[in-house]
């Protein structure tokens, strides 16, 4: 008798029941990243001694001297690019500007949408978004005297 009661407590615990769910995937555009405009300082005049800041407002392109003796002809521009994706979504961004192609230029500060080298933001309803970069700009008084260029890189993500 013993050996039925085992057996009969081993099969109720053989039944299971299942259960089915469904696997789900959203999924969204990639990220793309449109320029339509270099930054760019335009010119300013290096200062006869030590150095001088320079920098580019991001939101209305003007240049300006921040400290130091120096000189900007405010004909620069903010950098604009244009972020596509998916709409209304939280994205994350960050810029960064590399060396200079001559000697006496620092990259003191980059800006990316009036943060400093990163921020976060939200697409639009239709899954754009603006973005603009500036900073500033340290010009030596040894600063070679050409037109100088650097590689700007902006990076994107969904946040």
């Amino acid at each position: 008798m013993i050996l039925m009661a085992l057996s009969a407590m081993a099969s109720a615990q053989d039944s299971i029941n299942d259960t089915s769910a469904t696997a789900s995937v959203d999924v969204q555009p990639a990220l793309s990243l449109s320029l339509i405009a270099s930054p760019s300082w335009g010119q300013v005049v290096r200062p006869t001694s030590g150095s001088a800041q320079y920098k580019l407002d991001y939101s209305t392109g003007a240049v300006t001297v921040v400290s130091g003796l120096g000189y900007a002809f405010d004909n620069g521009h903010f950098g604009e690019y244009t972020l596509t994706g998916s709409p209304n979504a939280p994205v994350a961004y960050t810029v960064s500007i590399g060396a200079f192609s001559g000697s006496g230029v620092t990259v003191i500060e980059s800006d990316i949408n009036g943060t400093a080298a990163s921020g976060t933001g939200t697409l639009d309803g239709t899954g754009n978004m603006d973005i603009r970069v500036g900073g500033t700009l340290a010009i030596a008084s040894t600063a070679t005297v050409a037109v100088q260029t650097a590689t700007v890189t902006v990076t994107v993500d969904y946040n």
